[in-house]
């Protein structure tokens, strides 16, 4: 006869334990478990299973974790940095909005700093201020793989963009950067403008709402009088005014690389469209340009439409906002009557009515080059123009 500790011992002897089931079995229990689990709780549990898991068909081809909004907690922060520590599929890692401070910035970026494999990472919406932009450029000394670096919406400054601008002065992979909704000012601009004076690789660059008035937009333009790679600079919501586009407007006669100019709500009036269309004349290189939610009015809607005529590269352009009436609608309608390269005009919450749509549309008629116009929110009563709705591609008109 068995007592009872006898019968519990064998008992617990004869139950299957995880680290001891066959591959095939725990293959099955894999397949009923979300990625998220497998990689942050049981890759965690032992040698044997990690093994096992690293041959796991879904895990090996797991390449994009998304973790945006999740909100990980400590212990699953700390489980995916050990888990990074030897991972070879994962080559996009997206953390945005996670409480994610300097510390963890830290102990993520070590982790990284040998990974042969991961080429985007996200991390905007965080806490992520100077120290921790100190830890980033560690990892941008020592990483040569990642392409794309999203630190929008953190707390970095003049001084933290110090260390990243230093980075890049060595880094040769990067091709994309985020930094919007930070807080560079004109200082950090002069930091980063700097390091891309001489960097070959940086191809995006985003300082959207960064308090960039016109004495950054000069740092801007003489770097891009230099810089031969950068073919995306989106300067959306700061501070720059026309004597800031004066200085972009002068850089983009000698640029031959940038292809996409955002200077959306940029306190911009009429005068700072002429210097923009001043230098549409002779660039050959700029194929987006967005000047939505600025001030440049009819007068500076004649310029741009005068430089339409003899431009044969801009394809998208923006206008939304700006206090356009029918006049301005007419200027552009002429323009459109040559120009055979524009794709794409937005025109939203303008003035243009009636009589600036039927300008528009009528010219539609024989440009088919032009793909989309967006007339929205233009006090236009459609009823009345129907006549020539009816006739044109509707797809190619967003009302």
């Amino acid at each position: 006869m068995y007592n009872s500790q006898e019968i519990v011992s064998i008992s617990n002897r004869n139950i299957p334990s995880l680290i001891t089931l066959p591959a095939e079995l725990v293959y099955s229990i894999l397949d009923n478990l979300d990625m998220l689990t497998i990689l942050i709780s049981f890759c965690n549990v032992c040698k044997r299973l990690k093994n096992i898991t690293n041959t796991y068909h879904r895990y090996k081809t797991f390449t994009i974790l998304n973790l945006t909004h999740h909100r990980i907690n400590e212990q699953e922060f700390e489980c995916l940095v050990n888990t990074l520590q030897n991972n070879k599929t994962l080559i996009e890692i997206h953390l945005r909005c996670n409480k994610i401070d300097n510390q963890k910035t830290k102990s993520l970026t070590d982790v990284l700093k040998t990974n042969t494999i991961l080429t985007t990472l996200v991390l905007s919406n965080n806490t992520i201020s100077t120290d921790g932009a100190q830890y980033l450029a560690n990892l941008l000394n020592n990483n040569k793989t990642l392409k794309e670096l999203d630190l929008g919406w953190n707390q970095i400054t003049s001084e933290g963009i110090r260390y990243i601008a230093d980075a890049l002065n060595n880094n040769h992979t990067l091709t994309i950067l985020n930094l919007q909704i930070n807080n560079l000012g004109n200082q950090g601009t002069q930091y980063l403008t700097n390091a891309l004076e001489n960097n070959r690789t940086l191809m995006t660059l985003i300082l959207s709402n960064n308090c960039i008035d016109y004495e950054g937009a000069q740092y801007l333009a003489n770097m891009l009088c230099k810089n031969k790679t950068l073919t995306t600079l989106i300067l959306s919501d700061n501070r720059i005014g026309s004597q800031g586009v004066k200085y972009l407007a002068n850089a983009l006669y000698n640029n031959k690389t940038l292809t996409k100019l955002h200077l959306r709500l940029n306190r911009i009036n009429s005068d700072g469209a002429k210097y923009l269309a001043d230098a549409l004349h002779n660039n050959n290189t700029l194929t987006e340009l967005h000047l939505g939610w600025n001030d440049i009015g009819n007068q500076g809607v004649q310029y741009l439409s005068n430089a339409l005529y003899n431009n044969h590269t801009l394809h998208i352009l923006h206008l939304q906002y700006n206090k356009i009436d029918c006049i301005g609608a007419q200027y552009i309608a002429d323009a459109l009557q040559k120009n055979t390269t524009l794709r794409e005009l937005y025109l939203a919450c303008n003035k243009i009515k009636n009589q600036g749509a039927q300008y528009l549309l009528n010219i539609l008629k024989n440009n088919q080059t032009l793909t989309t116009i967006n007339i929205q929110s233009n006090k236009i009563d459609f009823h009345e123009i129907q006549y020539l709705i009816d006739i044109l591609e509707k797809q190619r008109i967003q009302f």
